[in-house]
């Protein structure tokens, strides 16, 4: 504006110094000099009305560019939402800013085992009975599981899981599912292959067990198959419930083929009736079933003495391929349908924890009487470090120990230390029919007691020392002995 004013006094004078210098046509042109400036005026101020009228139509996001860009990398920036400036080059690269979804998570974790064995010669015999060339028990090492996986969200509302392990002689699938939570009344809806919902000991990660395995009865569950559920809990989570359905047995790919049967379910209910000092002190009760009508009328429930070396891996040597056998066998049962009930009972009081599980299982056989088969365990912990074993009312399970003062070379703690010691039972005696050309399976009853310490470095390294003593009853041999020393090193992340 300065420069338009500065232009009309110079325009001004100079038509005075005309009008000067001409006397004659002076005074006519000054008589006409207020009209003469008057239209000069108003063109000068057509032309700045002009010029005002141009500027304003240079958009915001000119004006932005112009202004507040730093750095060419700053105009670029803002090109996915403004798009580019104007007279910007076409081929200069946009930087959009990345997307929130999907993520990705990396997780995994592995079991490194040594373990040792001693046997009676009765126990040797009665193995080697149902299992040619594998009574005598070899000292071993392996890794036991040897595991990875990705897991995030496709949405704030939608999340996956895809795990596979790698300690056997292929990979196989351990978790692999999609998840889709706050859905109104059923809360979260899971599909794929996952834990189902039976038994505590079941829905506690491996990662946390407080022994090596899980206990004898493990073998009465679905455990992990393919199929669809739900799970959810109260708004105060002392209460927690979930249902699924599923294709049943599936393979170690989750897979299962078959139009004879070929499906189950499975449900879980637990509740806090007493729960104090968040968690410190608490009472849990439980209650699951399930049942299934197998695909092709085949069932087989079998377990070791929760203790495993080289899971049937491959290798040069026959000797590589050795595997602890069946305590316990019910052998391939031609089956119409199978069902099981489930009793969970656990509690806190300071640093003491314990676990216990009943469970029945009834198996409808082809062609042969109905047998009903049962097992059982108890468990006690005790941290005498003074850590905290949380509970997750989420889900109604223990949780991890995480060390106080976690073990370092330089001026670490000693880390957390914790005593176990379990009971466990399973009679699968039968008799048994078998599915041509396989013979009965032997049954038999197996108690353990299994005495434990674990050493918890830091939340995510620990290692476990566990001593077994199995008793196996066989209806033919009678009472045989085995003890077990076995230990373990755990990493996850």
């Amino acid at each position: 504006m300065r420069f338009i004013h500065r232009l009309l006094v110079v325009c001004a004078v100079l038509t005075s110094l005309l009008a000067a210098r001409s006397p004659a046509r002076g005074a006519d042109e000054l008589q006409r000099l207020p009209e003469t400036l008057e239209l000069r005026l108003q063109s000068l101020e057509e032309e700045v009305r002009r010029l005002r009228e141009e500027s304003a139509a240079v958009s915001a996001r000119e004006a932005r560019y112009v202004a507040d860009a730093e750095s060419p990398h700053d105009q670029f920036a803002n090109w996915e939402t403004l798009g580019p400036p104007p007279g910007a080059p076409c081929d200069v690269p946009c930087d959009p800013a990345p997307p929130k979804y999907p993520t990705v998570k990396v997780t995994g974790f592995f079991h490194l085992d040594s373990v040792w064995f001693d046997q009676d010669p009765l126990n040797r015999a009665t193995l080697n009975a149902s299992n040619p060339g594998q009574g005598d028990l070899q000292d071993g090492m392996d890794f036991r599981r040897a595991r990875l996986a990705a897991t995030g969200n496709v949405d704030d509302w939608v999340s996956y899981m895809v795990e596979f392990d790698f300690a056997t002689s292929q990979p196989l699938f351990t978790d692999v599912w999609m998840n889709f939570s706050q859905l109104p009344i059923l809360g979260n809806v899971r599909v794929g292959r996952f834990r189902q919902p039976f038994g505590m000991t079941e829905l506690t990660s491996i990662r946390e067990l407080p022994f090596l395995e899980r206990p004898t009865l493990f073998c009465m569950s679905p455990f992990r198959q393919t199929g669809i559920g739900f799970y959810n809990h109260s708004c105060n989570e002392r209460m927690t419930w979930a249902a699924s359905a599923f294709r049943y047995p599936s393979d170690n790919f989750g897979n299962n083929a078959g139009d004879n049967g070929g499906w189950g379910g499975a449900a879980r209910f637990t509740c806090l009736p007493y729960y104090e000092c968040d968690g410190e002190r608490l009472v849990h009760l439980g209650f699951g079933a399930w049942y299934a009508d197998p695909s092709h009328d085949e069932t087989r429930f079998a377990n070791t003495p929760e203790i495993q070396v080289i899971d049937r891996a491959g290798g040069l040597l026959p000797a590589a391929n050795f595997v602890v056998p069946f305590f316990v066998d019910t052998g391939v049962v031609p089956t119409q349908q199978v069902s099981s009930t489930n009793v969970e009972l656990a509690g806190a009081l300071g640093r003491v924890y314990f676990q216990s599980e009943w469970r029945w299982l009834t198996i409808d056989q082809i062609g042969g009487p109905t047998r009903n088969v049962e097992g059982a365990y108890a468990e006690c912990r005790y941290v005498l470090t003074g850590e905290k074993l949380p509970y997750n009312t989420a889900t109604g399970v223990f949780g991890r120990i995480v060390p106080d003062c976690p073990v370092h070379p330089c001026g670490g703690g000693i880390g957390a230390w914790e005593v176990a010691a379990r009971w466990s039972w399973i009679d699968l005696n039968g008799p048994w029919l078998a599915v041509p050309p396989a013979n009965p399976g032997p049954g038999r009853e197996l108690t353990n007691v299994t005495l434990g310490a674990n050493w918890y470095w830091n939340r995510y390294t620990k290692f476990q020392f566990n001593y077994i003593h199995a008793m196996l009853d066989d209806p033919a041999f009678g009472r045989s002995d085995a003890d077990i020393w076995a230990v373990r090193g755990q990493i996850d992340f």
